[in-house]
């Protein structure tokens, strides 16, 4: 039988820093925040730790909140890597012969 597989999920501010930065600890409390996490990428990002259906609900009234942020996700005890695809429009350019679905 196949192993489920844990995620972690993570919010990076952005835009207006300031104002994400309330409303996410409005909603996770300050001892989800992380400071200087090094993802995949090899930068160092302030990250807010949060669940997924959190990041659904967030991610779905993020207009109405006036907030901008971007989703990552860690597999297990894996690296933290970018996810903000998964929610929306691709963020990067297909891959030569690749579709998105």
């Amino acid at each position: 039988m196949a192993k489920k597989r844990e995620y972690t999920w993570y919010l990076e501010p952005r835009g207006d820093v300031a104002r994400s930065n309330e409303v996410l600890g409005k909603n996770l409390g300050e001892e989800n925040a992380f400071q200087g996490v090094e993802c995949a990428d090899g930068v160092r990002r302030n990250l807010w730790r949060c669940p997924s259906a959190m990041v659904f609900m967030l991610w779905s009234s993020r207009k109405t909140l006036r907030i901008v942020f971007g989703i990552f996700c860690q597999e297990g005890k894996g690296k933290i890597r970018r996810a903000t695809r998964w929610y929306g429009k691709t963020v990067s350019k297909p891959r030569k012969g690749s579709t998105y679905v």
